[in-house]
């Protein structure tokens, strides 16, 4: 199963089993009035981005890693949601050629490797023994040490891909409510994530992306007072051609749903987020107590990004289990504008 075929077609639509590598190079890029792009267009029109930390009730960890043509960069933080404050935050660049940004193609296998100056930044994620892995060392002595398991049988990602503008298109996978293991130390000590409850997320985002794109977006990853592992993703703004990439996890167990409404006060963003699906089957409202800004333009490039860390209240509704109410779930929503 693959997202481009043989002959170089997006296949869109949600896949039930790994992708392998998201081969953008072997995919026939037209221009909006059917011409094929030459080789290097499609590389021109890559993006790709990936998400993964882990969430408790008082801490927050967040590392993405991002690519384009004009981009190879990266970001990190962990946030005490109890004190409101950061206890570690870093923003990063590959700025020369002793830097480095290997990118994994494959979301189900290999590792994507950042390096800059002395941060060093691997998210690893292994086949054969079905897990993910957030390793990094900052030069201040920090380590951050991420592992989490999202393998079928036990849990099922969302892995979709939509078509985006004119001939372009993005393969999203995701997951949520899987629970973290490992330690991030420090200047400020040693946090075991078991010890903490913290349970993990990960985005992996690829393709021909819109170089100005805007999104909104929501998830926690918890159990909830039944001890059941839950996670939310929901989103729009670029993967609702047809297909969404909404959808929760009950224990492991996929359930997709409608298109998702998220609105927020861009005055301000530290007021309740209201998050409802057209279906019925969220209805949260997200209490932000911090989060993390970026905010420039620097002429071709430019960011608007808030994401925003705090605590979800609320209900979902599951065909199987009926009403599950949400109660001061820890997680992120974010609102985003980019061009790169």
């Amino acid at each position: 199963m693959s997202v481009i075929d043989e002959a170089g077609r997006v296949v869109r639509g949600f896949f039930d089993q790994p992708v392998g590598p998201i081969e953008h190079m072997k995919a026939r890029l037209k221009s909006p009035l059917g011409e094929l792009l030459p080789l290097e267009a499609r590389d021109q029109a890559f993006r790709h981005f990936q998400f993964m930390g882990a969430v408790s009730s008082r801490y927050a960890l967040g590392c993405a890693l991002s690519y384009s043509p004009l981009i190879k960069g990266a970001f990190l933080y962990l946030y005490d949601m109890s004190a409101r404050e950061f206890i570690l935050e870093t923003r990063l660049s590959v700025r020369n050629d002793a830097d480095r940004y290997d990118l994994s193609h494959d979301p189900d296998d290999g590792t994507s490797l950042f390096i800059a100056g002395d941060a060093r930044i691997e998210m690893t994620a292994d086949k054969a023994h079905g897990t993910k892995t957030l390793r990094a060392t900052l030069a201040d002595g920090v380590s951050i040490d991420l592992t989490f398991a999202d393998a079928a049988p036990d849990f099922s990602p969302m892995r979709v891909c939509t078509q985006t503008g004119a001939t372009g298109w993005t393969y999203a996978q995701k997951v949520a409510g899987v629970p973290a293991i490992g330690t991030i130390s420090g200047p400020f000590g040693s946090l075991n994530l078991v010890e903490m409850g913290a349970c993990a997320h990960h985005d992996y985002t690829s393709g021909f992306l819109r170089p100005e794109t805007y999104w909104n977006w929501a998830c926690f990853s918890a159990r909830d007072e039944a001890g059941r592992l839950l996670g939310l993703n929901v989103s729009n703004g670029v993967n609702e051609s047809g297909f969404t990439e909404n959808c929760f996890w009950v224990d492991g167990r996929l359930v997709k749903t409608d298109l998702v409404l998220i609105q927020f006060d861009d005055e301000d963003l530290d007021k309740p987020w209201l998050i409802k699906s057209g279906d019925g089957a969220i209805d949260l409202t997200f209490t932000p107590v911090g989060g993390y800004h970026a905010v420039g333009d620097a002429g071709i490039l430019a960011s608007n990004f808030h994401q925003m860390f705090g605590h979800f209240d609320g209900v979902l509704q599951d065909s199987t289990l009926g009403r599950l109410p949400i109660k001061g779930l820890g997680g992120f929503a974010e609102t985003q504008y980019l061009r790169w």
